[in-house]
């Protein structure tokens, strides 16, 4: 069956109290919190939930058109129209998360559903190198908290300085009417306000979902490995035991090397999903990285009012970067070492043909690095984000220039 035409499934009390048992799959509990808070948590396709989230892209987009009016309205400014296309970007960014949340919710219920009932379970591998995992988990998360935390700095100053200094707008914006009138400006700038506020908290939200399907999934690659290297061993009885319970006590090495091959199938086919959801999203947001990465430096540069500002603006950038190029890392590295995990099983004391040909299978489709990428372009890595970090102060380097001669003239 099609994930067009599958039912969807609800992922609520019984998904938390499942996932929150699991080291791993719990991760993705601080992306449901911001999810469900915003009704982009696809566990269901209620008429209120579509209706919200059209509210958002609506609203968004209107926002969008008078904020990037002003750009283009004072484009021979350069730092002017350069400040306000940063956050033109982000805001267009938001507006990409929030389409592809509703347009692909379908087959993100379907990829959760898998997670949640089909992964093995943390409690499989040994304590100690479960102790290392759940540090994984947490350097995840970690990044993604210093993400928040920089976000919303720069949007308390975004938000609440230009009605404290002049009254201004939070998102420089070119109406086609007076907006500095009575009422009207109030009313435009907690439109702005509450809105803005919105941004922040899809871009966080996708930031945090997307973090944590992959870091579930590089995580499930290391679980495999654990249990391929132990398959002929003992300790292997353990782990028949704890994923399939009374099942897994008459299992034979072959049937659970078998089961291993369907798992690895399975994450495989996930981080296809992963690819096929989210590429596009990835791709706008390297763009968005760039923008604000070079927005932002050359402001702090030619208007030194707006340092602070910009300062945590960057910091957001090169977090938010980083925390997409760490997991596509982790991902391509784990899945593309799980063929050494199967060497090391102790092929060579099992005669038995069939169990060897399997072996040989899982160790050709290992070779297969699963990898992340932007749209195809570029991939999800370290050398990714240095080279838009390169690509950043190349365009800084351009925009200074250009306004160093505007201001020479």
């Amino acid at each position: 069956m099609s994930a067009t035409t599958l039912p969807m499934r609800k992922l609520s009390t019984e998904f938390t109290k499942d996932v929150s048992r699991d080291g791993v799959k719990s991760c993705v509990l601080p992306a449901k919190f911001f999810l469900e808070g915003i009704c982009l948590w696809p566990d269901s396709e209620t008429l209120l939930k579509n209706v919200v989230g059209w509210f958002w892209i609506v609203n968004l987009s209107i926002m969008e058109v008078f904020h990037a009016r002003y750009v283009l309205k004072h484009f021979k400014n350069i730092s002017d129209a350069v400040g306000a296309g940063a956050t033109v970007s982000t805001t267009f960014s938001s507006i990409a998360r929030v389409y592809y949340m509703l347009t692909r919710k379908r087959l993100i219920n379907e990829t959760l559903v898998k997670i949640w009932k089909q992964f093995w379970p943390l409690d499989a591998i040994e304590p100690m190198k479960r102790k290392e995992i759940k540090t994984k988990v947490q350097i995840s998360l970690l990044i993604s908290f210093v993400l928040l935390l920089f976000t919303t700095l720069t949007n308390t100053v975004i938000t609440c300085a230009p009605y404290i200094r002049d009254r201004d707008m939070p998102l420089k914006s070119a109406f086609p009417f007076e907006w500095h009138r009575l009422y009207v400006y109030e009313f435009l700038y907690l439109w702005q306000y509450i809105f803005e506020w919105f941004v922040l908290f899809m871009i966080n939200a996708f930031d945090f979902f997307f973090v944590s399907l992959v870091t579930i999934c590089y995580l499930q690659f290391v679980i495999l490995q654990e249990v391929v290297r132990l398959i002929l061993t003992e300790e292997s009885r353990k782990h028949r035991v704890i994923i399939f319970g009374k099942r897994g006590e008459t299992m034979t090495d072959r049937e659970m090397l078998f089961e291993c091959l369907e798992q690895h199938k399975l994450i495989i086919g996930i981080c296809n999903e992963l690819e096929s959801s989210f590429n596009i999203p990835i791709l706008i947001q390297f763009f968005t990285s760039t923008c604000g990465i070079c927005a932002a430096t050359l402001i702090m540069k030619v208007d030194y009012s707006q340092f602070s500002k910009m300062f945590t603006l960057v910091g957001a950038h090169i977090s938010q970067l980083f925390c997409y190029c760490y997991v596509g890392q982790h991902l391509a590295f784990e899945s593309d070492y799980l063929s050494y995990a199967i060497y090391d099983c102790g092929w060579h004391i099992d005669y038995d043909r069939s169990f060897r040909k399997a072996l040989i299978l899982m160790m050709q489709r290992s070779q297969r690095t699963q990898r992340l990428t932007a749209a195809g372009i570029t991939e999800l890595d370290y050398a990714s984000f240095l080279g838009i970090l390169r690509l950043s102060f190349s365009f800084y380097t351009l925009l200074n220039n250009l306004f160093m001669k505007n201001v020479g003239q």
